[in-house]
């Protein structure tokens, strides 16, 4: 897969997480606390879709970016799927589930950018470079809502795989 075309996957995983956190922030403005993070965690992600987006626009420019570097983009699109299958519900998620899904969500989206970074190193040593980045701001955002979980004392997923019964995740 080509720079270009990962940065476009990426970008896309970053705007839609970003808009998924502001609805969870307007949705759940009643809670001053949680309506908070997700504000901020939504601002956050649009910084890191408009970094992706510099990034591009670099590639596009510099063709030595231009070879064919080996990527696994089904994370990506698997997390893509569930932004887009969490907006569709009827019933919007409590609090609860929306701290639950988030923690999923970043947990997953790390994990997958560190594994893709891995495979990056020598291919494309600065996208290696954006991914850890990307990483680290995912377990920043993880941090931060697992924070919030425990103080509302709420369970949260095992690991990146799990929901936070240790089944698969479900849509509320």
């Amino acid at each position: 897969m080509f720079a270009d075309e990962i940065l476009l996957q990426i970008g896309a995983l970053e705007s839609s997480l970003a808009d998924l956190y502001q609805w969870y922030s307007e949705i759940l403005a009643s809670d001053s606390e949680v309506s908070r993070v997700f504000s901020m965690m939504s601002e956050e992600e649009k910084t890191h879709a408009s970094l992706v987006e510099y990034s591009r626009r670099l590639v596009r420019s510099d063709l030595a970016f231009s070879s064919e570097v080996e990527f696994e983009v089904a994370g990506i699109k698997a997390v893509l799927e569930k932004v887009l299958a969490l907006r569709k519900t009827p019933v919007p998620p409590t609090a609860d589930q929306a701290i639950q899904l988030t923690l999923w969500l970043e947990m997953t989206t790390a994990d997958d950018h560190s594994r893709n970074r891995t495979s990056l190193k020598k291919g494309n040593p600065g996208l290696a470079r954006l991914l850890k980045a990307l990483a680290s701001e995912d377990l920043v955002h993880f941090g931060r809502v697992m924070e919030l979980a425990r103080r509302r004392g709420i369970r949260v997923p095992a690991s990146a795989g799990d929901s936070p019964d240790g089944e698969p995740l479900s849509i509320p």
